[in-house]
């Protein structure tokens, strides 16, 4: 007896669901992949296709610490009007998606989200966030030239309300 021939709508569900399930379960690799493409953008000289390709794996792993980080870095390099706040907001989610996250405990992916979400501060007119971010990621990468940094935004902030009084 030979088995029924499976219909043309039962494969396209089963190839659908096949796929869904390998995009939930391998995310983290899609992600991954989707970062060396927008590496590969950069060496091209592409930085808004590396920025393209970083937003696709943020959005499709939102844990990837990595992929938010280097959207955030590109986002201030590109110097739109709108890229600062996009790169703080990036920046700010990644940071508290690593604080719900048990697993990710990498003090330097996290040292540099807080540079990340510092220097968009900066470009936001918000001085003391960024000195409160600045020090905290000088402790976590035990690099004193985020402490100098913070300093220096500390006493910028000083200046102007002693200015403004």
């Amino acid at each position: 007896m030979t088995p029924k021939p499976v219909s043309r709508l039962r494969r396209l569900a089963l190839a659908g669901t096949a796929l869904t399930c390998a995009a939930f379960l391998f995310r983290a690799n899609v992600a991954s992949a989707l970062v060396t493409r927008g590496d590969d953008f950069l060496r091209a000289g592409d930085v808004d296709g590396a920025v393209r390709s970083y937003a696709r794996a943020a959005a499709f792993d939102q844990h990837s610490a990595v992929a938010a980080d280097r959207l955030a870095f590109f986002l201030l390099l590109r110097h739109h009007p709108s890229d600062d706040a996009r790169a703080f907001a990036v920046a700010t989610n990644a940071l508290r998606n690593a604080r719900q996250d048990a697993a990710m405990h990498d003090a330097p992916l996290v040292a540099a989200l807080l540079v990340d979400r510092a220097l968009a501060a900066v470009r936001l007119g918000r001085l003391r966030a960024a000195s409160h971010d600045l020090d905290a990621a000088a402790v976590l990468a035990h690099d004193m030239r985020y402490a100098r940094l913070a300093a220096r935004l500390a006493a910028r902030t000083q200046r102007r309300a002693t200015r403004a009084q």
